[in-house]
């Protein structure tokens, strides 16, 4: 789970941009993280959802011998960059990782305008 904190929208210059989509996210967090779908997920399901509170995203992982896809629920309305910062920090959890104590890092627990991922920066 990941919440809300003041984000920077500065515009800062790398070559991919911003995934338009909640599917071009869950791309991008695969070549963030370098892995496609989780070995303990039979597939990937990713949705829109409303969250409670400052919550921006949400994660379901199945027990190790279910055949049940992994899920994620993304608050509604995020900016594209938010968005897949979120979608990237979520995946990290599909992959087994925890929080990060780093503030550049996606995995630490509150976005802000630290976090250094890429594939989901603006040209």
């Amino acid at each position: 789970m990941i919440a809300a904190a003041a984000i920077a929208s500065a515009a800062l210059s790398f070559t991919s941009p911003a995934p338009a989509t909640l599917h071009g996210d869950l791309d991008a967090a695969a070549a963030y993280w370098g892995q496609s779908v989780p070995a303990q997920c039979s597939s990937e399901a990713a949705a829109f959802g409303k969250l409670p509170g400052l919550v921006l995203g949400q994660t379901k992982i199945p027990d190790p011998t279910a055949t049940e896809p992994c899920e994620m629920v993304i608050e509604r309305g995020l900016t594209k960059r938010l968005r897949c910062l979120t979608v990237v920090h979520e995946y990290g959890h599909w992959l087994g990782l925890g929080h990060a104590k780093s503030k550049r890092s996606p995995m630490y627990p509150v976005i802000g305008d630290g976090a250094v991922v890429p594939e989901c920066e603006h040209p």
